[in-house]
């Protein structure tokens, strides 16, 4: 098998916590993210224009926010965590916190005991007006 032939890419990282923009690339870099200027497929740059505006153009300028990178950046490593298939929605097979049921027996009352209770208050609070 033949290998492919490396293609050119030109990889800025932005730093800073706000966008950026390369006013004589006429491009916006998203806060901290990279990108490859040389990209064929979203950008239209020059290797010329790049070192121009690298030298003297708007990288030299915020060279404190955006950084030239030699190599490019890894792609983020994706965690894939196991999935039980045969459960219909994922729990601990163990709680951590012990749940205690108690009754009170202050609370063991009917709706009528609780009417004709409330119709007693009011009748001493009437009267004590």
């Amino acid at each position: 098998m033949q290998q492919r032939p490396k293609k050119p890419s030109f990889w800025i990282t932005n730093l800073s916590p706000m966008n950026v923009t390369l006013a004589d690339l006429a491009f916006n870099i998203k806060a901290f993210t990279s990108a490859n200027l040389l990209d064929t497929r979203h950008h239209s740059y020059t290797l010329e224009q790049l070192i121009k505006s690298q030298e003297s153009g708007s990288l030299f300028k915020k060279r404190d926010k955006i950084i030239v990178r030699k190599v490019s950046p890894e792609p983020p490593v994706e965690i894939i965590k196991p999935i039980t298939m045969d459960t219909a929605i994922p729990s601990r097979s163990h709680s951590i916190i012990e749940i205690k049921e108690e009754n009170y027996d202050e609370l063991k009352i009917s709706d009528d005991e609780y009417l004709n209770e409330m119709d007693q208050e009011e009748l001493t609070n009437k009267e004590t007006k």
